[in-house]
């Protein structure tokens, strides 16, 4: 069996390109580096490096070898936290990945409620662009992602717990001009700025498709249709408070303006958009205990978000 040591020791020496780099890094001397290397070579019975004047370079075999090793390297860590994790979520760690959209929208209240029930489970949330979120899984970086459903399904590699569909809603704000206008068409929309988060192509074309069916001309359409582009449900709430920009949200991130009054919903006939979320992780890779009790909290919390009946035939 090969020694796992062994292959961290050759790992370093391939990414520091020579030994004394490596050796300073791995905290060794060189010569116990080199036999290190040696015995690894040895139990394989071929060369694994190219040795050169400058330094080191893996031999084919070599390179193989890294492959597998740092896929063990991951299987190791992710066992460490695991075993961690099953002597109580106490002295585990969950590393949470969102996007500055709904998923920090939703993750806030789940967050609160876990470190309510177990305040020693050590928290990360890595808030970044959606785009960076799965590379950053894929590197273990984050062990759970909470995106838009649509684009998570876009992810072979990834395994998903969808959440509800949520209504989405024209947001203005209060004492907005289209809110005394009677017969509001789709078409009216267009007429002012839209605020809204980087759109994917798909969402775009939807936008798109909705003005084409409205009978908005070509010409009244803005380059990517938005006046106001902002990633920050927070900020975006914040902007149209102040403006008469408008933009398509789902009803659960804005409903703390809309019992304030600071903002408003425009009722528009026929407009019957929603949006889903999810958690995801990746395929083949086990969910520790606390990354299972944030998914339960998470389906618990969107669960409470969607409106009862007699809240949902009574909303604008």
């Amino acid at each position: 069996m090969i020694d796992l040591r062994r292959l961290r020791h050759f790992s370093a020496l391939v990414q520091h390109g020579n030994f004394h780099r490596a050796a300073d890094a791995l905290h060794l001397t060189q010569p116990a580096l080199t036999r290190s290397i040696q015995a690894l070579e040895a139990h394989v019975g071929a060369p694994l490096l190219t040795r050169h004047r400058t330094g080191v370079e893996p031999t084919e075999l070599g390179r193989l070898l890294l492959r597998h090793a740092g896929a063990l390297e991951g299987q190791v860590r992710d066992l460490d936290r695991e075993l961690r994790l099953a002597k109580g979520l106490a002295l585990g760690e969950l590393r949470v990945g969102v996007g500055p959209w709904g998923g920090s929208v939703l993750v806030g209240p789940v967050v609160g409620r876990l470190n309510a029930l177990h305040p020693g489970l050590q928290l990360k949330l890595v808030l970044a662009p959606w785009q960076e979120l799965p590379e950053r899984a894929r590197a273990r970086e984050v062990d759970v992602v909470l995106g838009e459903l649509r684009e998570i399904e876009q992810l072979p590699d990834f395994e998903c717990a969808p959440l509800s569909p949520h209504e989405v809603c024209v947001v203005a704000r209060a004492g907005h001009p289209l809110t005394t206008k009677s017969g509001l068409r789709a078409a009216d929309l267009f007429d002012w700025p839209l605020a809204g988060p980087n759109l994917p192509e798909d969402a775009q074309r939807a936008l798109e498709a909705l003005a084409v069916a409205a009978g908005v001309p070509p010409e009244r359409l803005r380059p990517g249709l938005l006046g106001v582009t902002c990633d920050s449900s927070g900020i975006l709430r914040q902007v149209l408070q102040e403006c008469d920009a408008l933009s398509f949200m789902p009803r659960f991130m804005v409903e703390g303006d809309l019992r304030s009054g600071r903002l408003t919903t425009l009722p528009l006939p026929g407009l019957k958009q929603s949006v889903r979320f999810g958690a995801a992780w990746l395929r083949g890779r086990a969910l520790g205990g606390a990354a299972e009790k944030f998914v339960a909290l998470l389906n618990e919390h969107d669960a409470a978000l969607r409106p009862g009946p007699r809240e949902a035939q009574s909303s604008p």
